[in-house]
C-alpha cells in the first residue's frame, strides 16, 4: 500500500500552502508596485544622505573670534564672560547676512566695503519707519534713562609729544610747580590742551587698552600731574585731572535728538529681526572651535 505525501489536491506538500505568511513575502515582493516603492525609498534615503547643501554658508573661524573678543574686552578693561561672546558671534553673524543680502538686492554700487554695504541694508529696512512724534520719544526716553545716563568721566588737562626722546628731563617736576602747559610739548590736533569728558570707553579709544588701565590707575591717586603715558601711534602723554564729571541724565529737551536717534536705532533694530528671520534659513551658519587657551607660566 503507497503512503501519499500530502492530502492537497495539487500534490504540493501541505506546509507550503500559499495563505501562509512565506508564501505571501514570496508574492509581495515580486510585485512591481513594491519593487518601485522600495527603490522609491531607497532613492530618498540616499538623496537625503548625499545631496549637496546649496545654502549659503558663512563660517566664523577661530581667528575671527578670537579678533571679536580681544577688541571687546580691551575696549571693557576685563575678560569677557561667555553670554558676551557668544552675543558678539552672533552680531558677527547677523551682519555677515545682511552684507550679503545687500549684494543680492543690488546694493553694492560697486563697492564691497563692509559698513557701507552694511548701512545701506539698514537703510533699506527701516526705509518705510515714520518718524515718531515728540510724545513717543518722550514715552520712550522716560522708559529707558538708563541708556541716556552719561557714564562718569574726566576733564584732563593734556601735554604730548611725538617721541620720548623729546621729553624734557625733570618734566614733571615742573608742570607740578606751576611750569605753563600750553607752553611745553608738541601740538596735539585732536584734542588739544584739553581732554574733555573722558570716560573709559574713550580712554581706550585715545590711548589703547593697557595705557588707558594706568591712566585710570593714576588718576585714582590724586590730581597731581602724572606720567608718561605712551599710546598705540607712539606718542607720549602728561595728564592732570581738571574735573570729575558724575554720571548724568540730561533733560528731555536737551537730548531730543539724541533720544530721537536711539528711537529709531531700536524700531530699525526690530525690522532687521523679521528681515533676518525671514532669510536666516537660507544661510549655513559654522562656527570654529576656538583653542584652548595657553597657560601663562
Amino acid at each position: 500500500m503507497s503512503i501519499s505525501t500530502s492530502d492537497h489536491p495539487s500534490g504540493r506538500p501541505a506546509g507550503n500552502d500559499s495563505g501562509t505568511p512565506n508564501s505571501f513575502l514570496f508574492h509581495l515582493v515580486r510585485e512591481p508596485l513594491f519593487q518601485f516603492l522600495v527603490l522609491a525609498g531607497l532613492l530618498f534615503i540616499a538623496q537625503a544622505l548625499f545631496a549637496k547643501d546649496d545654502r549659503d554658508l558663512i563660517v566664523v573661524d577661530a581667528v575671527t573670534q578670537e579678533y571679536l573678543f580681544d577688541q571687546e574686552a580691551e575696549l571693557l578693561l576685563r575678560p569677557l564672560s561667555e553670554a558676551e561672546k557668544q552675543d558678539l558671534v552672533r552680531n558677527f553673524v547677523e551682519e555677515e547676512i545682511l552684507v550679503r543680502e545687500a549684494v543680492k538686492r543690488g546694493f553694492s554700487d560697486g563697492s564691497r566695503i563692509r559698513a557701507l554695504l552694511l548701512q545701506n541694508m539698514r537703510f533699506f529696512i527701516a526705509g518705510d519707519l515714520a518718524e515718531p512724534t515728540e510724545a513717543e520719544l518722550k514715552e520712550y526716553f522716560d522708559s529707558n534713562q538708563e541708556k541716556f545716563l552719561s557714564p562718569p568721566s574726566f576733564d584732563l588737562e593734556h601735554v604730548m609729544f611725538n617721541s620720548i626722546s623729546e621729553v624734557p628731563p625733570n618734566l614733571l617736576e615742573e608742570l607740578n610747580e606751576g611750569a605753563d602747559p600750553k607752553s611745553l610739548g608738541d601740538v596735539d590736533i585732536t584734542f588739544g590742551n584739553t581732554l574733555r569728558f573722558m570716560d573709559q570707553k574713550r580712554l581706550v579709544q585715545a590711548f589703547g587698552g593697557e595705557t588707558a588701565k594706568d591712566v585710570l590707575a593714576a588718576i585714582d591717586q590724586n590730581n597731581e600731574w602724572q606720567g608718561p603715558f605712551p599710546s598705540q601711534t607712539g606718542t607720549i602723554h602728561f595728564i592732570r585731572v581738571l574735573n570729575e564729571n558724575p554720571a548724568q541724565l540730561p533733560e528731555f529737551e536737551q537730548a531730543q535728538d539724541w533720544v530721537a536717534t536711539r528711537w529709531m536705532t531700536d524700531k530699525s533694530r526690530e525690522l532687521m529681526e523679521k528681515e533676518l528671520e525671514s532669510v536666516e534659513a537660507d544661510y549655513r551658519i559654522e562656527i570654529a572651535p576656538l583653542q584652548k587657551a595657553k597657560e601663562v607660566d
